[in-house]
Protein backbone atom coordinates (compact mmCIF):
# COMPACT_ATOMS: atom_id res chain seq x y z
CA UNK A 1 0.00 0.00 0.00
CA UNK A 2 1.27 3.39 -0.92
CA UNK A 3 2.15 5.75 1.47
CA UNK A 4 0.99 9.69 0.90
CA UNK A 5 3.53 11.66 2.04
CA UNK A 6 2.33 14.52 4.16
CA UNK A 7 3.30 17.14 2.01
CA UNK A 8 1.61 16.09 -0.39
CA UNK A 9 -1.59 15.81 1.61
CA UNK A 10 -1.54 19.50 2.63
CA UNK A 11 -1.06 20.85 -0.85
CA UNK A 12 -4.18 18.40 -2.10
CA UNK A 13 -5.86 19.82 1.00
CA UNK A 14 -5.13 23.48 0.12
CA UNK A 15 -5.97 22.80 -3.82
CA UNK A 16 -9.08 21.88 -2.70
CA UNK A 17 -9.95 24.56 -0.07
CA UNK A 18 -9.05 26.89 -3.24
CA UNK A 19 -11.64 25.59 -5.47
CA UNK A 20 -14.34 25.43 -3.12
CA UNK A 21 -14.00 29.63 -2.53
CA UNK A 22 -16.10 32.39 -3.35
CA UNK A 23 -15.08 34.64 -5.63
CA UNK A 24 -14.88 38.27 -4.62
CA UNK A 25 -17.88 40.84 -4.81
CA UNK A 26 -17.03 43.54 -7.11
CA UNK A 27 -16.25 47.65 -5.56
CA UNK A 28 -20.05 49.45 -5.81
CA UNK A 29 -19.63 52.46 -8.89
CA UNK A 30 -19.51 55.41 -6.88
CA UNK A 31 -22.01 57.81 -7.36
CA UNK A 32 -20.77 61.68 -7.98
CA UNK A 33 -22.50 63.92 -5.57
CA UNK A 34 -24.38 66.64 -7.10
CA UNK A 35 -22.48 70.12 -6.68
CA UNK A 36 -25.19 72.36 -4.42
CA UNK A 37 -26.80 74.85 -6.52
CA UNK A 38 -26.46 78.39 -4.35
CA UNK A 39 -29.39 80.21 -3.21
CA UNK A 40 -29.98 83.45 -5.32
CA UNK A 41 -30.70 86.59 -2.91
CA UNK A 42 -32.51 88.90 -4.42
CA UNK A 43 -30.30 91.83 -4.70
CA UNK A 44 -31.23 95.18 -3.59
CA UNK A 45 -31.24 98.13 -5.75
CA UNK A 46 -28.02 100.22 -5.01
CA UNK A 47 -27.65 102.43 -2.59
CA UNK A 48 -27.21 105.99 -3.00
CA UNK A 49 -26.24 109.22 -1.17
CA UNK A 50 -27.86 112.71 -2.25
CA UNK A 51 -26.14 116.31 -1.47
CA UNK A 52 -27.53 119.59 -1.72
CA UNK A 53 -25.56 122.93 -2.29
CA UNK A 54 -25.37 125.46 -0.83
CA UNK A 55 -24.92 123.96 2.46
CA UNK A 56 -27.59 124.56 5.46
CA UNK A 57 -24.56 126.68 7.16
CA UNK A 58 -23.59 129.23 7.02
CA UNK A 59 -26.73 131.29 6.41
CA UNK A 60 -25.35 135.02 6.44
CA UNK A 61 -23.91 134.92 3.19
CA UNK A 62 -26.92 133.40 1.23
CA UNK A 63 -30.63 134.99 1.01
CA UNK A 64 -33.46 134.87 -1.89
CA UNK A 65 -35.84 138.32 -2.18
CA UNK A 66 -38.89 138.12 -2.96
CA UNK A 67 -39.71 137.46 -6.72
CA UNK A 68 -36.39 136.22 -8.08
CA UNK A 69 -34.96 132.82 -8.87
CA UNK A 70 -32.76 130.62 -6.61
CA UNK A 71 -31.19 128.19 -7.71
CA UNK A 72 -29.75 124.72 -5.14
CA UNK A 73 -27.67 122.63 -6.38
CA UNK A 74 -28.23 118.75 -6.36
CA UNK A 75 -25.65 115.98 -6.71
CA UNK A 76 -25.98 111.65 -6.23
CA UNK A 77 -23.33 109.74 -5.82
CA UNK A 78 -23.80 105.34 -5.72
CA UNK A 79 -22.52 103.48 -3.05
CA UNK A 80 -23.12 100.67 -5.52
CA UNK A 81 -21.88 99.14 -9.24
CA UNK A 82 -25.12 100.49 -10.81
CA UNK A 83 -25.19 104.19 -12.35
CA UNK A 84 -28.94 104.23 -12.94
CA UNK A 85 -30.73 107.34 -12.92
CA UNK A 86 -32.49 108.84 -9.40
CA UNK A 87 -35.76 110.95 -9.83
CA UNK A 88 -35.77 114.39 -8.40
CA UNK A 89 -38.69 116.15 -6.89
CA UNK A 90 -39.12 119.42 -4.50
CA UNK A 91 -41.29 120.37 -2.23
CA UNK A 92 -41.13 124.30 -1.16
CA UNK A 93 -43.13 125.85 1.60
CA UNK A 94 -43.06 130.27 1.29
CA UNK A 95 -41.33 129.63 -2.47
CA UNK A 96 -42.66 128.08 -5.28
CA UNK A 97 -40.66 125.36 -6.76
CA UNK A 98 -40.37 126.72 -10.54
CA UNK A 99 -37.30 124.24 -12.69
CA UNK A 100 -36.07 121.33 -12.06
CA UNK A 101 -33.46 119.86 -14.28
CA UNK A 102 -32.77 117.33 -15.04
CA UNK A 103 -35.75 115.77 -13.36
CA UNK A 104 -33.74 112.46 -14.02
CA UNK A 105 -30.47 112.95 -12.72
CA UNK A 106 -27.39 110.67 -13.25
CA UNK A 107 -24.94 110.54 -10.93
CA UNK A 108 -21.64 112.40 -11.64
CA UNK A 109 -24.29 115.19 -13.02
CA UNK A 110 -25.04 118.08 -11.19
CA UNK A 111 -28.77 119.16 -11.23
CA UNK A 112 -30.35 122.56 -10.43
CA UNK A 113 -33.83 122.83 -8.24
CA UNK A 114 -34.98 126.57 -8.67
CA UNK A 115 -37.83 128.20 -6.30
CA UNK A 116 -38.76 131.49 -6.18
CA UNK A 117 -39.68 132.78 -2.40
CA UNK A 118 -43.04 134.13 -2.30
CA UNK A 119 -43.79 137.94 -1.62
CA UNK A 120 -43.15 139.10 1.62
CA UNK A 121 -42.43 142.56 3.83
CA UNK A 122 -40.43 141.38 6.33
CA UNK A 123 -37.47 138.92 7.30
CA UNK A 124 -38.68 135.60 6.96
CA UNK A 125 -37.64 131.89 6.20
CA UNK A 126 -38.87 129.50 4.07
CA UNK A 127 -37.81 125.77 3.55
CA UNK A 128 -37.20 123.55 0.19
CA UNK A 129 -37.14 119.42 0.60
CA UNK A 130 -35.28 118.13 -2.45
CA UNK A 131 -35.92 114.41 -2.76
CA UNK A 132 -34.55 111.61 -5.09
CA UNK A 133 -36.11 108.19 -5.42
CA UNK A 134 -34.74 104.87 -7.27
CA UNK A 135 -36.29 101.15 -6.78
CA UNK A 136 -38.21 101.85 -3.88
CA UNK A 137 -35.58 103.65 -2.22
CA UNK A 138 -35.67 107.38 -1.25
CA UNK A 139 -33.59 110.06 0.33
CA UNK A 140 -34.27 113.65 0.77
CA UNK A 141 -32.84 116.87 2.18
CA UNK A 142 -34.29 120.03 3.28
CA UNK A 143 -32.71 123.75 2.77
CA UNK A 144 -33.77 126.50 4.53
CA UNK A 145 -34.75 129.56 2.80
CA UNK A 146 -33.75 132.97 4.58
CA UNK A 147 -35.93 135.91 2.81
CA UNK A 148 -34.98 139.24 3.06
CA UNK A 149 -37.86 141.30 1.60
CA UNK A 150 -35.45 144.34 -0.11
CA UNK A 151 -37.04 143.78 -3.38
CA UNK A 152 -35.08 146.87 -4.72
CA UNK A 153 -32.07 144.86 -4.35
CA UNK A 154 -32.95 143.51 -7.83
CA UNK A 155 -32.33 146.71 -9.36
CA UNK A 156 -28.15 145.54 -8.53
CA UNK A 157 -28.82 144.15 -12.15
CA UNK A 158 -28.09 147.65 -13.29
CA UNK A 159 -24.79 148.26 -11.33
CA UNK A 160 -23.34 144.96 -12.47
CA UNK A 161 -23.91 145.43 -15.57
CA UNK A 162 -20.76 147.53 -16.73
CA UNK A 163 -18.65 145.03 -15.23
CA UNK A 164 -20.47 141.95 -17.04
CA UNK A 165 -19.71 143.69 -20.27
CA UNK A 166 -16.30 143.94 -19.53
CA UNK A 167 -15.75 140.52 -18.07
CA UNK A 168 -17.56 138.99 -21.21
CA UNK A 169 -15.41 141.34 -23.65
CA UNK A 170 -12.03 139.94 -22.37
CA UNK A 171 -13.20 136.43 -21.58
CA UNK A 172 -14.13 136.01 -25.15
CA UNK A 173 -11.05 137.52 -26.63
CA UNK A 174 -8.40 135.61 -23.74
CA UNK A 175 -10.42 132.37 -23.67
CA UNK A 176 -12.30 131.68 -26.52
CA UNK A 177 -11.99 128.07 -25.48
CA UNK A 178 -14.86 129.07 -23.01
CA UNK A 179 -17.28 129.21 -25.62
CA UNK A 180 -18.33 132.70 -24.25
CA UNK A 181 -18.78 135.48 -26.88
CA UNK A 182 -20.30 138.85 -27.26
CA UNK A 183 -23.59 137.16 -28.49
CA UNK A 184 -24.29 134.43 -25.88
CA UNK A 185 -27.45 134.90 -24.42
CA UNK A 186 -27.36 135.13 -20.44
CA UNK A 187 -30.43 135.02 -18.18
CA UNK A 188 -29.17 137.66 -14.84
CA UNK A 189 -30.28 136.06 -11.72
CA UNK A 190 -29.88 137.94 -7.86
CA UNK A 191 -27.11 136.72 -5.38
CA UNK A 192 -26.35 137.65 -2.20
CA UNK A 193 -27.43 140.48 -0.25
CA UNK A 194 -24.00 142.06 0.55
CA UNK A 195 -23.27 145.82 0.25
CA UNK A 196 -19.45 146.24 0.41
CA UNK A 197 -18.59 143.57 -1.93
CA UNK A 198 -21.73 143.11 -4.39
CA UNK A 199 -22.39 141.01 -6.63
CA UNK A 200 -24.64 139.30 -9.71
CA UNK A 201 -25.32 136.26 -11.42
CA UNK A 202 -25.69 135.52 -14.82
CA UNK A 203 -26.80 131.74 -16.51
CA UNK A 204 -26.28 130.98 -20.10
CA UNK A 205 -27.09 127.14 -21.45
CA UNK A 206 -23.17 126.29 -20.18
CA UNK A 207 -22.18 128.52 -17.72
CA UNK A 208 -22.92 130.40 -14.58
CA UNK A 209 -21.22 133.57 -13.92
CA UNK A 210 -20.94 134.94 -10.80
CA UNK A 211 -19.74 139.00 -10.86
CA UNK A 212 -18.38 140.74 -8.04
CA UNK A 213 -17.54 144.40 -7.64
CA UNK A 214 -15.58 146.00 -4.37
CA UNK A 215 -17.49 149.38 -4.12
CA UNK A 216 -14.68 151.56 -3.00
CA UNK A 217 -11.91 153.86 -4.63
CA UNK A 218 -9.25 153.16 -6.73
CA UNK A 219 -6.56 151.55 -6.15
CA UNK A 220 -9.75 149.41 -4.24
CA UNK A 221 -11.97 148.85 -7.03
CA UNK A 222 -11.08 145.61 -7.80
CA UNK A 223 -13.85 143.38 -9.88
CA UNK A 224 -13.45 139.36 -9.80
CA UNK A 225 -15.19 137.18 -12.34
CA UNK A 226 -16.07 133.09 -11.24
CA UNK A 227 -17.44 130.36 -13.42
CA UNK A 228 -18.91 127.56 -13.17
CA UNK A 229 -20.14 124.89 -15.60
CA UNK A 230 -23.66 123.92 -15.37
CA UNK A 231 -24.66 120.29 -15.22
CA UNK A 232 -20.55 119.25 -14.02
CA UNK A 233 -18.45 121.32 -11.43
CA UNK A 234 -20.57 122.39 -7.77
CA UNK A 235 -17.94 125.45 -7.40
CA UNK A 236 -16.42 127.77 -9.96
CA UNK A 237 -13.46 126.38 -11.76
CA UNK A 238 -12.43 129.38 -13.07
CA UNK A 239 -11.66 132.76 -11.54
CA UNK A 240 -10.24 136.23 -12.73
CA UNK A 241 -9.69 139.66 -10.99
CA UNK A 242 -9.00 142.84 -12.27
CA UNK A 243 -7.51 144.74 -9.33
CA UNK A 244 -8.75 148.30 -10.07
CA UNK A 245 -11.45 149.41 -12.62
CA UNK A 246 -10.38 152.40 -12.57
CA UNK A 247 -6.69 152.15 -13.63
CA UNK A 248 -7.69 149.53 -16.29
CA UNK A 249 -5.52 146.55 -14.53
CA UNK A 250 -4.77 143.47 -16.18
CA UNK A 251 -6.84 140.78 -15.90
CA UNK A 252 -4.99 137.59 -13.69
CA UNK A 253 -6.29 134.32 -12.08
CA UNK A 254 -7.05 134.23 -8.53
CA UNK A 255 -7.83 131.75 -6.02
CA UNK A 256 -10.72 129.49 -6.56
CA UNK A 257 -13.82 130.49 -4.15
CA UNK A 258 -15.14 127.52 -1.90
CA UNK A 259 -18.65 127.91 -3.25
CA UNK A 260 -20.99 129.71 -5.39
CA UNK A 261 -22.47 132.44 -3.99
CA UNK A 262 -25.99 132.54 -3.45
Amino acid sequence: MRTIRPISLLCVLALAGCSGAASPSPSPTPVPTPTPVPTMTPTPAADFTIDVLPAEEPQENRRAIPGSKYCFLVVVKDAGPTAAGVTIDATATKAKVVDIEPAQLVPGTVGEVWVVADPSTTETSGSVTITATRGGVTKAVTRSLPVFPDATMIGRVADARPYFDRWVAWLATAHPELGITTTTTWEPVFVSTLLVVSHYSYWSTEWEMTVAWHNMIPPYDWTEVHLRRRGVDTAPSLAFRIDSVKDATAPHAVELPEFVVR
